[in-house]
């Protein structure tokens, strides 16, 4: 490697690095801020409890540091473009790219291994996060900035859930895994339905503890009741010690909310995918092709900003940068509505599983040939 290509790339990874701390301890600020009333009362609520100030700094820290894995996810796509503009704007700025040309060197020679070291990172450091890191961690990204109170459980009510059977699941009462405490159930009422629809078998339990390792709801004072259908006698109630379902605590999740999607990996979305009635599916297939695209759009970012910053005239730096904002917060842009629009189709495609896979990768064959264009128009 020539020096001049290592001074560029040393130049462009320390700047990554800085871009991506300064950026993901801004968006950890602005997230604060937005949260402040929450932070507020929990700290009221924990120092009533006894908690000291510096316990209460460590809980938000500890919070923070692993929230800031899917902060990292979203701005993979900002951090190479900060960096590479710092990079070509400090060499322009200090005419070192006046310099480089008058040794007859192109500019795209230049951002040859900026180009390279920004695909290299995404690779590894986007699957490494997404598909490793963020789902292992997934019982510490789940809580919320209100569940750090002392004594605060995070719970809800589940109504009237179906499973792939159409079987209907109620809980008055349901709470995720916590610490060492497996998911479970309060006040559980099952309802298993024949072909038309009617209620034929009745469950109802105390309580329901989710079974890991077998894969069932172990139920306390579980009974069932059958015979419940227009030309059947009704039955005495019987004891039932548990309960094989497809309802997991995962659905659970998905059924409460479709964020939960984005913490899942790659390899499970899959497995979802294949199981029948599965709640979620739009979400579901919104993320698994959202995921190919990123890495795509990520470079794409990167490619429209180098030309619009890699200026042989410093003058213009101003009006180059301007540029920039516009043309990738032009992507970004597109990116966020194509993004809504997959978890949102239309009637038409309400049903159809291309309808992700078009949104997902839209903003890749309108800002692909974009960048392609701009690079090789740029003067070098």
């Amino acid at each position: 490697m020539k020096i001049l290509h290592r001074y560029i790339l040393l130049q462009f990874l320390r700047n990554y690095l800085i871009s991506m701390m300064v950026l993901l301890g801004l968006y950890v600020v602005l997230h604060m801020v937005f949260q402040f009333d929450e932070i507020v009362e929990v700290r009221n609520v924990n120092q009533s409890q006894g908690q000291s100030t510096w316990q209460l700094i460590a809980a938000l820290a500890d919070y923070y540091f692993h929230q800031s894995f899917l902060f990292f996810v979203q701005l993979s796509g900002i951090i190479p473009v900060v960096a590479a503009a710092f990079t070509m704007v400090r060499m322009s700025r200090f005419n070192e790219l006046t310099a480089i040309l008058a040794a007859g060197v192109p500019l795209l020679r230049v951002l040859q291994y900026v180009i390279i070291a920004g695909v290299i990172l995404n690779l590894l450091l986007l699957p490494a996060v997404q598909e490793l890191i963020i789902p292992s961690i997934i019982p510490k990204l789940v809580p919320k900035v209100d569940d750090l109170k002392i004594g605060k459980v995070r719970a809800f009510e589940i109504k009237m859930m179906q499973d792939s059977d159409g079987t209907l699941l109620r809980a008055g009462r349901y709470i995720p895994a916590q610490n060492e405490n497996v998911p479970r159930m309060e006040v559980v009422d099952i309802l298993e339905r024949d072909e038309n629809g009617a209620v034929a078998r009745h469950i109802s339990a105390d309580s329901a503890e989710w079974n890991e390792t077998y894969q069932f709801w172990a139920l306390e004072n579980g009974q069932e009741i059958t015979g419940l259908l227009p030309d059947q006698r009704r039955s005495e109630p019987q004891p039932v010690p548990h309960y094989n379902t497809s309802i997991t605590p995962e659905e659970i999740e998905l059924y409460r909310s479709s964020d939960y999607v984005e913490l899942l990996s790659t390899s499970r979305i899959d497995q979802l995918l294949q199981r029948p009635k599965i709640f979620g599916t739009a979400a579901l297939l919104r993320v698994k092709h959202s995921r190919w695209a990123t890495f795509m759009i990520n470079i794409i970012l990167l490619l429209l900003a180098l030309p619009c910053v890699t200026t042989r005239e410093p003058n213009q730096l101003k009006r180059t940068i301007v540029w920039c904002f516009v043309v990738v917060g032009a992507c970004m842009a597109m990116v966020f509505i194509c993004q809504n629009l997959a978890g949102n189709p239309p009637p038409q495609f309400r049903t159809s599983p291309n309808w992700p896979l078009m949104m997902a990768w839209a903003p890749i064959l309108v800002f692909g040939p974009l960048a392609v264009f701009m690079l090789d128009r740029m003067k070098t």
